[in-house]
């Protein structure tokens, strides 16, 4: 809209002879003209297939395009009148006014991306298109302050341009010239409204217009480096914390140059942000992580240890050295055009979830065989974003690990670098395919995998999603009611959900949360029996509200039943973590132990707490020296807190006593390990690793543990 109105009023205005003044009240009426007309068109199609919220659209628009418009109008107003003045022949003149109309927007996308390639940051102001958000997976955007700030300067690069206007007039022979006298009072107007563009434009960093590399990592304030990472951190991280990142940094790197078989940076940057919203406004990316490969860095947040994605972010990193382009990245036109499945899929294959139930391998085969594997062809092009994320990520990585098992390392560095698949394997794309889909067919799939498949893929890509920015910020908005206790303000949000989408399945699991926490368990109970019976309601959904089922039954006290609901439940879920959370919920019966249980992860009407079942759970363990249940409990919950010290002792006292549930027992083998990792007790590390080697684990568990202990010289 604003580089349209820039093109019209420059080649309206350079065909006539106005004055400035009038060539800018063209521009001006004419991106009001088209702002009324897409405004217009917007609502029509929004009551054509139904409005999210237009109150924000409208704001959104308003401080925009529409503004933009105006200043489009204001700049090709001036691209006319340089035009004309040029005394150019009709074409000429018409064709030059068109290339300076357009220079106004050309510019501001290339500042824009100036800023992203120079710096950590991800989003970007413009005069003419508003404001760009950065990351597709990040749906709310936080707050509008910002833009606000940044149309004031808007308002005041119009404000000076109108007077520039008016000071010049046409001449007797045409030509233009400067008119002052009688106009200081509008002079001085001009003065003010550029100075507060100045203002505004300089104190860009500080409003938050963009960032810097060099105030990012001012505003984080710290620094150190461990190996072959360089770690700037907040002030608000502990210096430990950031130490302990920057050696897991320098032994992922050696992992991921093993997977691609090559050398990568000498030296890598990690920012490391105390929590999402600084991040979010410092570079942009709130929920999504970040890499830049052609800076060598990468962006992250505190998440304990081990980081639950900084070994993909590295992978991202490693594969610059053989990417293409600018950007180090893969894609057509030397990755101008990017490739999101190749730049992801090797990222995926890399560094896997080390804590995942399945392998990429036995996902994608589950896919597969419900028939909701994507065409690779699919995968590899922007038609990457028409999947949802786990689904694309998981298969995009799935088909890379096979591409390196079937033909090389060397074959996915010359794909990523730009060959085709064709060319590398030597195979056409469908009877590599078809190969690949072979290789899925040969593992054995329980029917709980296929379940959980189900319930983990079966789910809306990005852009089938009804209303997915207004939704995701009200479920937010109601979640945050629900754990502040405010019954009846959850409620409403997510009524407001189920308005814009009615099938909104975590909407109806809230209703049904809000009904157990208020007490009213009968009621409750009949929610969630209905959802789990509905046929509407997403694979993942059900699963949920069979478990909030059996938790209702539980605090009824209905022990028995909602054991055999727990049992049956257990024979759907593959993920180890869910399955160990039913086996403990299971032994919540008597006394202490369903105290502490209770009180930890089912909860009462204000809702589960650490802080009332932490010391339920010293109790329980002093009374019962001989069951390491409890102290398994502490030392979990220690752990998911950063008190690694205080962890490694319960654990501790869990496995010197009965653990009898084997997957408490695997789990605190693990926890074990993890923590003598990261408090760098090799002894400790080493003692639970050949304990584990003796354990029953999954494919995806041990290979995860495996990758752990390298990292961890065991």
């Amino acid at each position: 809209l604003p580089a349209a109105t820039a093109l019209i009023t420059a080649r309206v205005v350079a065909r006539s002879t106005a004055s400035p003044t009038q060539a800018l009240a063209r521009g001006i009426q004419l991106g009001l003209a088209l702002d009324i007309a897409a405004v217009l068109l917007e609502l029509v199609h929004g009551l054509r297939v139904g409005l999210c919220d237009w109150r924000e659209g409208l704001a959104l628009f308003a401080l925009g395009p529409a503004v933009g418009a105006l200043l489009g109008g204001a700049s090709g107003a001036a691209a006319g009148v340089c035009a004309a003045e040029l005394g150019l022949r009709p074409k000429r003149r018409a064709a030059l006014a068109l290339v300076l109309a357009l220079a106004g927007p050309v510019l501001g996308i290339v500042v824009s991306l100036v800023r992203f390639y120079t710096s950590p940051m991800v989003f970007a102001y413009d005069p003419y298109f508003g404001y760009f958000s950065g990351p597709l997976y990040d749906t709310v955007i936080l707050s509008l302050e910002p833009l606000l700030w940044y149309r004031l300067g808007s308002l005041g690069t119009l404000g000076a341009l109108s007077v520039v206007a008016s000071v010049l007039v046409r001449r007797g022979d045409g030509r233009l010239g400067f008119a002052l006298r009688g106009r200081g009072n509008a002079l001085g107007a001009g003065l003010f409204a550029a100075a507060v563009s100045g203002v505004i434009t300089l104190s860009g960093a500080s409003l938050g217009h963009y960032s810097t590399a060099g105030s990012i990592e001012q505003a984080l304030g710290r620094r150190l480096s461990a190996g072959r990472c360089d770690v700037i951190y907040s002030s608000s991280v502990l210096e430990g914390d950031a130490r302990r990142l920057g050696r897991e940094c320098h032994a992922h790197l050696a992992q991921v140059e093993r997977f691609f078989d090559v050398s990568g940076p000498e030296r890598v940057r990690v920012l490391l942000f105390a929590n999402d919203g600084e991040k979010a406004r410092l570079m942009g990316a709130a929920h999504t992580y970040i890499a830049k490969p052609w800076r060598g860095e990468v962006y992250v947040q505190v998440a304990g240890f081990p980081h639950p994605v900084l070994g993909h972010e590295l992978a991202h990193v490693v594969a610059g050295t053989f990417g293409r382009g600018p950007f180090r990245i893969a894609g057509l036109l030397a990755g101008l055009v990017p490739d999101p499945g190749r730049i992801e899929g090797v990222a995926t294959a890399a560094a896997p979830d080390e804590n995942d139930a399945l392998t990429l391998e036995e996902w994608a085969a589950a896919m597969n065989k419900l028939h909701m594997l994507p065409p690779i062809d699919s995968l590899f092009r922007l038609s990457f974003f028409g999947h949802n994320a786990a689904q694309a990520y998981t298969a995009a990585g799935a088909f890379v690990r096979f591409v390196r098992q079937e033909f090389g390392a060397a074959a996915v560095r010359r794909w990523y670098a730009g060959e085709s698949l064709e060319t590398v394997t030597k195979l056409t794309v469908p009877a590599l395919e078809a190969r690949f889909r072979r290789s899925l067919e040969g593992l054995t799939l329980s029917d709980a995998v296929l379940a959980n498949a189900r319930a983990r893929f079966e789910r809306p890509a990005f852009f089938d999603r009804r209303c997915p920015r207004v939704i995701d910020r009200r479920a937010g908005e109601a979640n945050g009611r629900l754990g502040a206790g405010d019954l009846a303000g959850a409620r409403e949000s997510y009524r407001a959900v189920l308005a814009l989408d009615p099938h909104d399945s975590a909407a109806r699991l809230g209703l049904a949360a809000c009904s157990a926490r208020a007490g009213n368990l009968t009621g409750a109970l009949l929610e969630y029996a209905g959802l789990a019976r509905a046929d509407d309601l997403a694979p993942w959904a059900r699963l949920n509200a069979l478990e909030g089922k059996a938790d209702v039954l539980m605090r009824q006290g209905q022990y028995e039943q909602a054991r055999a609901e727990y049992d049956q439940l257990s024979r759907l879920f593959v993920d180890e973590d869910r399955l160990r959370t039913l086996d403990v919920k299971s032994l919540a019966t008597a006394g202490l132990a369903r105290e502490a249980i209770f009180a930890l992860l089912i909860g009462d009407e204000l809702g589960a707490s650490w802080d009332v079942a932490a010391p339920k759970l010293g109790e329980w363990s002093a009374l019962n020296p001989a069951y390491g249940l409890a102290d398994y409990l502490l030392g979990k919950n220690l752990y998911n807190r950063g008190r690694l010290k205080e962890a490694a002792l319960a654990l501790d006292r869990a496995l010197g006593r009965t653990l009898p549930e084997p997957r408490v027992l695997d789990e605190a083998l693990r926890l074990r390990m993890v923590v003598a990792c990261a408090l760098i007790d090799e002894d400790a590390a080493g003692w639970a690793f050949e304990r584990l080697r003796a354990r029953s684990l999954s494919r995806a568990r041990w290979e995860g543990i495996e990758r752990l202990a390298e990292r961890c010289s065991i």
